[in-house]
């Protein structure tokens, strides 16, 4: 919508515009998403910018006596999105103050626009040299011409406005109002229902919802259910259910027994989850219970057999399967071991060799969707930086953005009748804390928030001397940044436009490892921290090569593999040249030299636990079974034990493993869940680790979609 056109209760502060009378808000001409209570918060401290809004001003006005619900924690709740759709920070605000116990303050400068357009008036041209005096021949030329640009103008005006009139508005605003993760929707046949999965929440499982807005239907009460799908009749809802192993359910719409239809190995990518147009097969992910593999097959729902339907090299994984409209065609999407390399594809559904349609080798967030007449496909894709909607023709081609829908989309469905879209909206936010400690077990003071970049940082690495740290920070790219041990300083390492992470400083301090995926693999890099180019470190070729580690020497760099398709073990490669040494047999990931050099500690990708293997030969031993699984670099080792991020249901624990004792000791706890990594530095004396400050999404309903 043109500026000149909206409200005239339009407020505008720097390069945002809200409407207070249609409750939009918009950057530099660009929806913001930001609805529902936040706004209602955000245009309060609007109308009374320079004055303090009290809390219980806003719980009078946004949240009335009657309504039960936790006020703390959604005030709370509605600043972080407020703060999250501006751009600004707690510690150093641009927009919103907050007086601590009393309440917020806008603090930017608020104008609010003229009430009438300024006209301008228009100087006559007057006629100078020849033109004074036309011919008639002149005449009848200049009146011809005009005669046609007017005939020209007003069939322009007609089409517009027939266009405009044919394509009303797109319109977006949140589908359900519910706490907690919204996320996998999916619309009914019928396009008047979308199933989706609630996370982070005390109710959640699987729900629908009507698109009108009605009270929504809790359908499961497992909080590891997803990829709801629903029965072309849309009479039942399929989905996944995790476990001891991977398990198909089946329920009815309106609430009900749930029926299983199928058992199976549990494997991390087996995700998406759907249902055939003719309802006589299901599509899902699955695979071999050492996970490395993982398929695509065709469950039949007439005599409970499956078939596989791709069959991905030992490296690759598929997951997240759609049908096409015909039920032709089966869109999926291919990747990597190692992740943050994949693309999309179709195969026919009778079989066949796959056809990849993206060449972006780069993330997809959950499964493709569908156009109702099965020309396109939309799909969510990090090849723009943050993961937005994308839409590619079925038979290839190069994708085009998806019109009125901001970064940090995805889970993308479309409705049958092709003229309304879900999606899921997320708000995150990871920080990076430090902690000091008195001694191995105990911490000195409380963990101290780190004043970094915006966006998502995480997996930190401390400089040996510990007067500064490395870390992975996604802000559209992911790259490497350093900083001051107290997080001032900071500076970008690298700028590869691409999936750079996992950094490890070297033992003298002068170079710094770390893996980036300049193609189909990763590989192995390392940085002169002198000066210039980061350049490859020779190891296994076209293999996935990563999560580097420094010998205690600095002589040698151990790194993971999966060479040859196999799972993946450790290997260690001198930093002078030399071909690569293989050290595990069963499995290995991220890994940590004993300060003695005698041992090596790691985790592994298919197993729980920490473990450790001598380095002069002999069988391997688990030290640990808390830490590891899915976590496989949120521990670091100690003098005498391991330090590990533990997940609780509503929190996360900063926890410390003795070797010698078998005990584990709460070094600290918080009531937000652990990020991604933890780092102890040389001297044992400081532990950094990342936590998730703000995590929320929303389902997003896009009308007047096309």
């Amino acid at each position: 919508m043109h500026g000149s056109e909206r409200s005239a209760q339009t407020v505008r502060f720097g390069i945002f515009e809200a409407d207070l009378q249609t409750g939009e808000l918009y950057k530099n001409g660009m929806k913001v998403p930001l609805q529902g209570q936040p706004f209602q918060v955000c245009s309060l401290l609007l109308e009374h910018a320079g004055e303090l809004v009290t809390r219980e001003e806003l719980r009078q006005r946004v949240w009335p006596e009657d309504t039960f619900v936790d006020f703390e924690q959604a005030l709370n709740t509605a600043i972080a999105k407020i703060r999250l759709a501006l751009g600004d920070e707690a510690d150093n605000p641009k927009f919103v103050q907050t007086l601590p116990r009393r309440g917020y303050r806008f603090i930017g400068p608020v104008a609010k626009p003229d009430p009438q357009p300024v006209k301008q008036a228009v100087a006559p041209v007057t006629s100078k040299g020849w033109f004074e005096r036309p011919t008639a021949r002149t005449n009848w030329l200049l009146a011809s011409a005009a005669l046609l640009v007017l005939l020209a103008a007003i069939g322009i005006w007609r089409s517009l406005n027939n266009r405009a009139a044919a394509l009303p508005p797109m319109e977006v605003a949140p589908l359900a109002g519910l706490p907690g993760i919204q996320m996998e929707p999916d619309f009914s046949p019928d396009g008047n229902q979308v199933a989706f999965v609630l996370r982070g929440a005390a109710n959640c499982g699987i729900y629908t919802t009507m698109v009108g807005g009605e009270k929504s239907l809790r359908l499961t009460s497992d909080c590891d259910d997803s990829s709801p799908t629903w029965s072309p009749d849309g009479r039942r809802v399929a989905f996944y259910r995790y476990g001891n192993g991977l398990a198909i359910y089946v329920v009815p719409a309106f609430g009900g027994s749930e029926h299983r239809l199928y058992k199976g190995p549990f494997h991390p990518w087996a995700t998406g989850l759907d249902w055939s147009p003719d309802g006589n097969v299901l599509a899902f992910s699955g695979g071999r219970a050492d996970w490395n593999g993982t398929w695509i097959s065709l469950l039949s729902l007439v005599d409970s057999t499956t078939r596989q339907l791709t069959s991905p090299s030992d490296q690759e994984v598929d997951y997240s399967p759609a049908f096409s409209p015909d039920g032709s065609m089966v869109a999926f999407v291919r990747g990597i071991l190692a992740g943050a390399v994949e693309d999309l594809y179709v195969v026919p559904a009778a079989g066949g060799v796959p056809r990849r349609l993206t060449f972006d080798k780069t993330w997809i967030k959950g499964s493709p969707t569908w156009t109702p007449d099965g020309r396109e496909i939309v799909f969510s894709s990090a090849r723009g930086g943050l993961a937005s909607l994308w839409r590619i023709s079925a038979s290839g081609g190069t994708p085009r953005p998806v019109a009125g829908v901001g970064v940090i989309a995805t889970d993308p469905s479309i409705s049958p009748k092709g003229n309304q879209l879900v999606y899921k909206q997320t708000y995150i936010k990871e920080k990076i804390l430090r902690v000091n400690l008195k001694d191995e077990k105990h911490a000195e003071g409380l963990p101290a928030v780190l004043n970094l970049k915006k966006g998502r940082n995480w997996r930190p690495n401390f400089s040996p001397d510990g007067k500064r740290f490395a870390f992975e920070s996604v802000l559209g790219h992911s790259e490497i940044w350093a900083c001051d041990s107290n997080g001032s300083n900071c500076g970008q390492l690298t700028s590869l436009q691409g999936t750079a992470g996992a950094p490890r400083w070297s033992p003298d301090g002068r170079s710094m490892a770390f893996e980036y995926r300049p193609s189909e693999h990763s590989e192995i890099y390392l940085l002169d921290l002198g000066g210039g180019m980061p350049r490859l470190l020779p190891t296994l070729p076209g293999a996935d090569n990563g999560g580097p580690s420094w010998s205690r020497d600095g002589k040698w760099i151990y790194f993971y593999s999966d060479r040859g398709g196999t799972r993946f073990q450790l290997w260690r490669v001198l930093l002078k040249g030399g071909p690569p040494v293989q050290i595990t047999r069963n499995g290995g990931l991220f890994a940590a030299e004993s300060a003695d050099g005698r041992f090596l500690y790691y985790s592994k990708y298919e197993a729980p636990g920490i473990w450790k293997v001598p380095l002069s030969g002999g069988e391997e031993k688990r030290v640990l079974d808390q830490a590891g699984e899915k976590e496989w670099y949120n521990w670091a080792l100690g003098r005498s034990g391991v330090y590990f991020l533990k997940h609780r249901a509503k929190g996360g624990d900063l926890d410390f493993f003795d070797f010698a004792t078998g005990k584990t000791t709460a070094i600290s706890t918080s009531d937000k869940q652990p990020g991604v990594g933890l780092a102890l530095a040389a001297d044992g004396k400081s532990i950094l680790y990342a936590e998730t400050e703000l995590e929320d999404a929303n389902i997003m309903l896009v009308k007047n979609f096309r």
